[in-house]
């Protein structure tokens, strides 16, 4: 049985990106990651203005993380998706539900939408617990990239990860 593949979208993408704290995917998913065009469009969009978006492509290029494109069935789930959510959400919802992968979203409409059709589903916060718990990084480092993350714009409903472990 293959590995469980991870589909992120943008914005938690972004978060990881944007707060030096990339390595932790690198590591944590390394060669299990998945972005898909739609998503890569929207972080190319941020490219001029969010310089640290530009390490999307060195995942890429070192194979931690793969860019694929939606088959034809998964393009059809995201037809479907696409006047409820963001192109991003969508198009990863629709990969996950073909290839039983975890969705990586903040995005509090996706989650509902993963939930109701049996997708598991996680997001920054989760990642960064989950991180933490797993020793590979310190309770300081994880308050550090999450206030990183919330400086970049990250609304998070979490301000301490001591008050969720």
């Amino acid at each position: 049985m293959p590995e469980k593949k991870w589909v992120f979208d943008a914005v938690a993408l972004s978060n990881f990106l944007l707060s030096d704290s990339v390595f932790i995917l690198e590591k944590r998913y390394r060669s299990r990651s998945v972005i898909n065009w739609q998503v890569y469009d929207e972080i190319s969009a941020g490219m001029s203005e969010y310089p640290g978006l530009k390490q999307i492509d060195k995942l890429i290029e070192e194979e931690n993380f793969s860019l694929v494109t939606l088959s034809r069935t998964e393009h059809k789930h995201f037809l479907d998706l696409i006047g409820h959510l963001g192109k991003g959400e969508a198009s990863c919802i629709a990969f996950a539900k073909e290839n039983n992968a975890t969705v990586v979203t903040d995005d509090r409409t996706a989650r509902k939408r993963c939930s109701l059709v049996k997708i598991s589903v996680t997001g920054t916060v989760g990642i960064l617990k989950a991180s933490l718990l797993d020793g590979q990084i310190t309770l300081t480092q994880a308050n550090e990239y999450l206030h990183k993350m919330i400086e970049a714009g990250f609304y998070s409903p979490v301000r301490n990860m001591a008050d969720i472990i």
